[in-house]
């Protein structure tokens, strides 16, 4: 008390002043005497009274779009924010107070109740705080920079060339249309970003121009104004092509190669497995990449799950094949299966027919097989006997010549019968066990080459489905 009356002696004597010089020349003491002013002027809790035309404005820019998580459905941006309105009450002569221009902490006068309507999560940098315009009586909201996490559908069916539309809402969270109106300024009325400063994304491009529109918004009876910012980005796909698609593609055309293995050399099996363990594990990048998502689910994954599932049956066609190779004389081989590799019909595979001679060894002569056709010549064989006990009975008394020549005929008409008839019995062929191995061999080359076709025919297929798809 005693101070303050001993400073209030000395400033009427000009013992010394209360306010320094330099302190007005600053603009210090006008800085506050309008604070002053415009703290009682302005409302704090409620829109002015004199607010023109009773409507808050919103200005956005894009700065850079600097994460996209297609997993937890979020695209994180950093944008300009301004939102505003203009007031009489804002008003002051700049010659007078020696400021034209006032910056306030956030929230020292009503700024409306504006809010990213999707945002999960906002993080103002470097500058945020109320801007006041004396000369066009602006209050502003003002942010040099903030980044904010917005919740976004994305839909990864094309993979990795995948486009996304995110539509991001600003607008008032409970004050409704009688409250104030939300809209664009007249005097910076623009249908799209400007964009002047964006920077672009190393994984995503953003697809110009960037619209924004007005619409509402209805919760029950109430009736919400809101401005909406449409975000379209394409994925730049050469990365994932390159690292991704292209290595399944090149196991996609090897995995052929398993019908072109020879038989013999054992690894036919080991390599259609090992191209099956490659797209399982591609499997697992896909899971790591994208959401786990019914939905949208991705093309590229139906493709793997193609992949697989002709490699499973690749390895079971391939070990049918190994077997029949390896049966040997075990089995013998039917007559139809005979036919088979011994037609025509093998050059369809480009492969030569299986010889005759090796397919039907029918001659008892023939001294590569063992055929069953009766032996005519030793007393062994009932037919002959019962041929020339025939003979006998029924040629009367005839000269010897003539009777062996006749038996000599019969014998020959009777071989050429039971040679017809073995013809049509399976499995009287080919008993050498060398013999049947050569040709269960031919029909195992037969197979695999037919196997090889089906496998490429499949193939075409699917990359056209596939093609079709994107």
């Amino acid at each position: 008390m005693i101070f303050t009356f001993v400073l209030m002696f000395a400033s009427l004597f000009d013992i010394f002043p209360l306010i320094d010089a330099n302190e007005t020349r600053n603009g210090v003491t006008e800085e506050r005497i309008l604070f002053e002013r415009l703290n009682n002027s302005l409302p704090k809790y409620s829109p002015p009274q004199d607010m023109r035309n009773k409507t808050v404005h919103i200005y956005v820019d894009l700065y850079q779009i600097s994460d996209v998580d297609e997993r937890e459905g979020a695209l994180t941006a950093k944008m300009w924010l301004y939102y505003y309105y203009y007031s009489n009450s804002a008003m002051w002569n700049s010659s007078e107070y020696n400021v034209s221009e006032l910056f306030v902490p956030p929230g020292t006068f009503w700024s409306g109740d504006i809010v990213a309507l999707d945002a999960l999560k906002v993080i103002h940098e470097a500058f945020h705080r109320q801007f006041v315009n004396g000369q066009l009586g602006l209050v502003a909201f003002y942010s040099s920079l903030a980044t904010i996490k917005f919740s976004c559908s994305f839909d990864v069916a094309n993979f990795p060339f995948d486009r996304h539309a995110c539509n991001i809402r600003f607008g008032p969270w409970v004050s409704e249309k009688f409250d104030y109106t939300f809209g664009p300024d007249v005097g910076f009325l623009r249908e799209t970003a400007d964009l002047q400063y964006y920077r672009e994304h190393d994984e995503w491009q953003l697809q110009r121009p960037v619209n924004f529109y007005f619409t509402e918004r209805n919760f029950k009876d109430m009736r919400f104004e809101q401005m909406t910012v449409e975000i379209k980005i394409n994925r730049r796909h050469l990365f994932y092509f390159v690292i991704f698609m292209l290595p399944n593609i090149l196991l996609y055309i090897l995995s052929a190669l398993v019908f072109f293995i020879p038989i013999e050399s054992g690894e036919k099996i080991s390599f259609s497995i090992t191209i099956l363990l490659a797209f399982v594990v591609s499997f697992g990048t896909i899971a790591d990449l994208l959401p786990a998502s019914s939905l949208n689910f991705p093309i590229i994954a139906s493709l793997l799950g193609a992949a697989v599932t002709q490699m499973t049956l690749d390895t079971i066609l391939v070990a049918i094949v190994v077997n029949i190779h390896y049966i040997g004389g075990r089995f013998k081989m039917g007559i139809k299966l005979r036919r088979f590799i011994s037609c025509r019909g093998t050059f369809i595979f480009g492969l030569k027919p299986c010889p005759i001679e090796k397919a039907f060894p029918s001659t008892e002569q023939d001294r590569k097989t063992n055929s069953r056709v009766p032996n005519l010549d030793t007393q062994d064989g009932a037919e002959g006997s019962n041929l020339d006990t025939e003979c006998l009975e029924t040629s009367g008394q005839p000269s010897t010549d003539d009777f062996q020549r006749n038996l000599d005929d019969k014998k020959t008409n009777f071989k050429v019968l039971a040679r017809s008839a073995d013809e049509m019995t399976p499995g009287n062929y080919a008993d050498d066990e060398h013999d049947m191995t050569f040709l269960w061999q031919y029909l195992a080359t037969i197979m695999d080459r037919f196997f090889l076709y089906v496998h490429i025919i499949v193939s075409i297929v699917i990359f056209a489905v596939f093609n079709s798809c994107l």
